[in-house]
Formats: structure tokens, C-alpha cells, sequence
């Protein structure tokens, strides 16, 4: 008899335990996504894909090669490489930087979108058998090409101590002529964060 009264007085206490947890409030509340927030973390943050753009889109823009072209330079941006520590996704990272350098190159870049290829191969094939209705005047040859192709990497160093941890994120991008293979930019850009916590670091 004892042990099931032990064990139905366990059982009360852990619902009631649960029911405590659960009375818990989890607060939430809006951001500025541009600025650091309260929770934060060593690896990369979504304010440093804007100020990162803001950086690249001026030294892309001061580069001979791309400032003294007599047309629009055409740009391939390639999928962001991780290799820190941190888990980031680099899609979001990708798009996000794509959009922000699209939208500050003010009509001087064109961005050509790959990443939708198919379906837009899919659509000259439906408009060229009549499926579909369009102006033939509007007609290309063949998509766009690009002039260069936009690649990015982010490479990290990390230290840890009694003190606490550090992390470094080197960003490096580059433009890379499309039919030569010729870096016609390369430029680096470096985050660095440091944070203290009561775990005992091994």
C-alpha cells in the first residue's frame, strides 16, 4: 500500500510542477532587425547582412572594371560558403544580401536570377509554342548572361577562455569575370564579438 501512495503523491507533485511551468509567460515583442537585439549570439546577425551590403555595394561600385563599363555589368550572385562555427542559413544570408545590393546599386548592376532558371526556360518554351500570349517584340535570343559572378565566403576564428569566448567572421566576396575566370574585385569584411557566460569551458 505504501508504495502506491508514495508513487500517487509523486505523480501530484509532478502535475503540479507541470502546471506551474506551464503559468510561465514567455514574453515576446518587436525588434528593429537593423540593430542588436537582447538575445543575442557570437555568429552572424541579421543586422550585419544590411551593414555588410552597404560596405560592398561602394567598393563594387568604385571598381574600374564595373565603374567604367559602357553597359550595365550583369552579375551572377553564387551561394554563400560557411565555414565557421556557427549555423547560419546561408539561403537567407544569400537572398538577403542579393536584395539589399540589388536595391542600393540604384540602376548601376542587373542582377540575373538563377535560382529560377528552370522555370523561366519553361515560359520562352510556352510563349514560342503559342501556349502562352506575349509580345514578340520583347523576345530575347536567349536569357541573359552574366558578366561577372558574385561569390561570397565566411570563414571563422574562434577563442575561448576563463573569461569568456570570442569570435572573429572574415567575409571575403569577390567578382569573377565570367569568361575569363579574372578576379576584377575581392574585398574583406570582418565582424567580431566576444561574450561571458558561467559555463566551465573545456
Amino acid at each position: 500500500m505504501f508504495p502506491r501512495i508514495l508513487m500517487a503523491g509523486l505523480a501530484v507533485t509532478a502535475l503540479l510542477a507541470g502546471g506551474t511551468a506551464c503559468k510561465k509567460k514567455f514574453e515576446i515583442r518587436d525588434v528593429d532587425p537593423d540593430k542588436p537585439g537582447v538575445v543575442r549570439d557570437l555568429g552572424p546577425e541579421s543586422q550585419d547582412i544590411f551593414g555588410l551590403s552597404d560596405t560592398m555595394i561602394r567598393s563594387i561600385l568604385a571598381t574600374p572594371e564595373v565603374a567604367n563599363r559602357p553597359k550595365k555589368p550583369t552579375i551572377v550572385m553564387l551561394p554563400m560558403v560557411n565555414n565557421t562555427s556557427h549555423a547560419f542559413n546561408q539561403e537567407v544570408f544569400t537572398s538577403t544580401l542579393k536584395a539589399n545590393l540589388n536595391k542600393q546599386a540604384k540602376d548601376r548592376l542587373i542582377f540575373v536570377s538563377r535560382d529560377i532558371n528552370p522555370d523561366i526556360l519553361k515560359e520562352r518554351e510556352m510563349k514560342r509554342q503559342g501556349q502562352v500570349d506575349y509580345d514578340p517584340d520583347l523576345r530575347a535570343v536567349a536569357p541573359l548572361g552574366a558578366d561577372f559572378f558574385l561569390k561570397g565566403r565566411a570563414d571563422g576564428l574562434d577563442n575561448v577562455s576563463a573569461k569568456g569566448r570570442a569570435s572573429t567572421i572574415v567575409y571575403t566576396f569577390k567578382l569573377v569575370d565570367a569568361e575569363t575566370g579574372m578576379d576584377v574585385w575581392e574585398d574583406i569584411f570582418r565582424t567580431k564579438r566576444e561574450g561571458k557566460d558561467d559555463l566551465i569551458y573545456r
